[in-house]
């Protein structure tokens, strides 16, 4: 059984997700009469479309539903390991592996990294609910912090709803990936992986469980099967969530949750 760090797991998952999006690979089989199947993100979100017959794409009338984050995971979940033996996946120079996706940087090569897409979700909440910077009496700012916030801030205001709504989908994937594989950190309070059973039961109450270290090793196929078991009771159960509300005789018909694409509410 092969072992990896938690937040390498993490970092790796959201690395092939990149990789598929950025150069339109996220195709694969859909399971039935040969069609293929591709994901994409719009202005609305994650979108699953299908092939019309085999080896066409129709553009102008196209075969697509709206899906949930965790219906792309599961997809990543089913090719990553091929993926990654078959495909030459970039990884990022450090342990800061989110970006901010727009032309500029591609042209130029230029990536600011950060920690998470959480870290970058949150300061584009900042901006985009009209947080001021704060400057010294002379005009200029005055930590290295803030500088780095406008910059943020300054590329946030150049971006279009598609870019923003790009951001929001990344950040949910990389929360829903964690919320549902954080389980495999739970230790006893002797610093011991708890048994399956207590594992999958654990109701956050026992005060004597712990939470590990992100750098903890955990087993790469448990990783995956905490995704698969997690979509498979949950489609079973009709409780997959589209992370919004859907009405087709709304000005608006889909309303992210996260809403920084300038449309929502």
């Amino acid at each position: 059984m092969e072992r990896v760090k938690y937040n390498i797991a993490i970092q790796t998952y959201m690395e092939v997700f990149d990789y598929l999006i950025t150069n339109n690979l996220f195709v694969y089989n859909s399971g039935r009469d040969f069609l293929s199947s591709r994901i994409k993100i719009d202005e609305y979100g994650f979108v699953e479309e299908t092939q019309v017959r085999r080896g066409v794409w129709d553009e102008e009338h196209p075969n697509q539903k709206r899906v949930p984050a965790l219906r792309v995971l599961k997809i990543i979940t089913d090719i990553i390991d091929d993926i990654l033996l078959k495909a030459n996946v970039p990884t990022s120079p450090d342990a800061r592996y989110a970006y901010i996706h727009d032309l500029k940087a591609k042209m130029g090569g230029q990536k600011s990294y950060y920690s998470s897409y959480q870290e970058l979700l949150d300061i584009f909440k900042k901006v985009y609910n009209g947080q001021e910077l704060m400057y010294s009496t002379n005009g200029k700012i005055v930590d290295i912090a803030l500088l780095r916030y406008k910059q943020v801030a300054d590329k946030f205001s150049k971006m279009t709803p598609l870019e923003k709504r790009a951001v929001e989908c990344y950040a949910k994937l990389e929360d829903e990936l964690v919320s549902y594989t954080a389980n495999l950190l739970l230790v006893d309070e002797y610093g011991y992986p708890l048994d399956d059973l207590h594992r999958r039961t654990y109701d956050g109450h026992d005060s004597s469980v712990k939470i590990a270290s992100k750098d903890t090793e955990v087993d790469w196929d448990m990783f995956k099967e905490c995704i698969t078991d997690n979509y498979a009771y949950l489609e079973e159960e009709g409780k997959l969530d589209l992370h919004g509300t859907f009405s087709p005789w709304d000005d608006n018909p889909y309303k992210s949750e996260l809403g920084l694409d300038g449309m929502t509410k």
